[in-house]
């Protein structure tokens, strides 16, 4: 019976600290400038996070569909994947871009 109720204790309290450290995250579409051209590209990054990852795209490294590696020269704007671009040359490049 003491088995139990300490084996029950410790899995509520490990219950409660994975609840406690687990962040909301959210999709994001990007709109960058890369070596071979303007792209979307989609991440999902917690939210606390987003404008350090924005900020560490640049000089990131991609890979194409063929396998060539490519790398993100600038990020023209970031928004959640529910939202859409401000721009009209982001909004046009999404609207052609396959999710």
């Amino acid at each position: 019976m003491s088995r139990f109720l300490i084996g029950l204790v410790l899995g509520i309290f490990s219950c409660v600290s994975v609840a406690a450290t687990s962040e909301p995250a959210q999709d994001y579409k990007c709109h960058i400038t890369a070596s071979k051209g303007d792209k979307v590209v989609f991440y999902r990054w917690k939210v606390k996070d987003v404008n350090l990852n924005i900020a560490s795209l640049p000089g990131k490294q991609l890979t194409a569909s063929d396998g060539k590696k490519y790398f993100i020269k600038d990020v023209v704007e970031c928004v959640p994947l529910s939202q859409e671009f401000t721009s009209d040359e982001s909004k046009q490049l999404d609207k052609i871009t396959l999710r």
